[in-house]
């Protein structure tokens, strides 16, 4: 445990406070904590990690940014993402667009599959070895400011709980309330900015995922986007990743998609699992867990202030998501490890003004993180004015594909012309054109 200043019996005070024990507040924490500065880590959950339902792929560049000698501590990892791509459904079929080998069959692995309620509880554990004093089980409420309105520390919902420090960093996650208190952004997250994913872990013997997913042992993962009738042709985005002994299941839709067309996410979960191609794949496996996250996908958008006088905002919080990229873990790392160091930095100049803080956001400029999220500002735009986009065209693929190879004995001038067909019918060739232009642009930042 670190010194604690105590000017008198109610209060508490340290170098820097985090909020929020997530990879970016957990990142941020130890940072300072290594530069020698005191450090109070609040986590409303019991444990970090214990509330997050996250199973996806964390990133070997971020990992080893931070702790060079990552391999040695023996991080709770469950495979690497040696095949990586994108899953088409219809109603019946599936297209499956995958890279193996090649770029993804670096050792170690650029990517790693993880389960976050582990991950998250061994990241912390790094971190409170090197000074980190974990506060769990609190709520922070609201902040304290001095009589110039400036951030001096932060309440929580613990009696006599208020505790003091020249700097906080707010990592809540997608959730912004203190990011509103904090005065860095004016209002809530907006529905049709944040998406609602639900998701299962199934639990599986090694050896019968890697048949059903064609995995030659248990040093090989999949990580795979799956779009189209998951969905039940709403704008939505579906995942698998195969852990050791498990996979990781389940589907993200916008939540004011889901109330303008009043559908319950355990109906787009079911309707999922049962899908003629996916069922096969998860059949005789027994549920560990079943739960909903909310990730932010508004990104530049819907980015905040990201200082002000006494306080930072990093992770999820902040809006650092990239769906298109499967990039949020890194995100989180990278960022809370420039939060850490601007507090650092602050210290050393014993300036915690919103001018000494701009330091991080300068940092982050020079990061993929502001550039891609910058780059990708209209992406989420797109996909709200392209309602149909990952409905139709999933739909179009297999059936096309399905006619081009299916098409034995028959004149091919006449299977081309099906397959165009089978576009036109859903949509006017010159709208389908508008659709991939419009998307192009989307994603190239035009």
């Amino acid at each position: 445990m670190p010194e604690m200043e105590k000017k008198d019996q109610e209060k508490l005070s340290f170098d820097v406070i985090v909020v929020g024990a997530g990879l970016a507040g957990g990142t941020a924490a130890l940072m300072a904590a290594r530069a020698g500065l005191n450090v109070a880590l609040i986590e409303r959950g019991q444990t970090p990690g214990g509330k997050n339902y996250f199973g996806g792929t964390v990133y070997t560049h971020a990992m080893e940014e931070i702790f060079p000698d990552f391999w040695t501590r023996m991080p709770p990892l469950e495979r690497p993402a040696t095949e990586a791509g994108y899953w088409f459904l219809s109603e019946t079929g599936l297209t499956r667009i995958m890279v193996g080998g090649g770029e993804l069959s670096r050792t170690p692995a650029d990517a790693y599959i993880g389960l976050m309620a582990k991950f998250a509880n061994w990241w912390i554990t790094q971190a409170q070895a090197e000074g980190v004093f974990l506060i769990p089980k609190t709520l922070v409420v609201d902040f304290i400011r001095d009589s110039a309105g400036r951030i001096i520390g932060v309440k929580t919902d613990r009696p006599e709980g208020d505790v003091y420090a020249p700097v906080t960093i707010i990592c809540e996650g997608v959730n912004n309330l203190l990011t509103q208190k904090a005065g860095l952004i004016d209002h809530d997250v907006k529905p049709e900015r944040v998406a609602l994913v639900v998701k299962q872990l199934i639990s599986l013997p090694t050896e019968t995922i890697n048949a059903r997913f064609g995995l030659p042992d248990a040093e090989h993962g999949l990580a795979v986007s799956v779009m189209g009738d998951i969905s039940l042709g709403l704008t939505g985005l579906g995942f698998i990743y195969t852990g050791k002994d498990n996979v990781s299941i389940g589907v993200g839709v916008d939540l004011d998609v889901l109330d303008n067309h009043h559908v319950r996410p355990y109906d787009l979960m079911q309707h999922f699992l049962k899908h003629p191609q996916i069922a096969p794949l998860i059949a005789g496996g027994q549920m560990l867990e079943y739960g909903g996250h909310l990730i932010p996908e508004g990104g530049w958008s819907q980015m905040p202030k990201l200082y002000a006088d006494g306080v930072l905002v990093a992770g999820d919080a902040a809006a650092m998501v990239n769906a298109l990229h499967w990039e949020g873990t890194n995100m989180a790392i990278i960022a809370g490890k420039m939060a850490g160091e601007a507090a650092v930095e602050a210290h050393k100049r014993k300036d915690f003004s919103a001018g000494s803080l701009k330091v991080y956001e300068d940092k982050l400029k020079d990061t993929f993180i502001l550039k891609d999220l910058k780059q990708y500002r209209n992406f989420s735009k797109f996909l709200i004015n392209h309602e149909d986009f990952m409905s139709v065209y999933p739909t179009f693929l297999n059936e096309a594909l399905g006619k081009f190879f299916s098409g034995f004995g028959k004149p091919k001038r006449e299977v081309y012309k099906n397959i165009l067909g089978s576009l036109t019918k859903r949509k006017p060739l010159l709208k389908a054109a508008g659709d991939i232009l419009a998307f192009g642009r989307s994603i190239l930042g035009r």
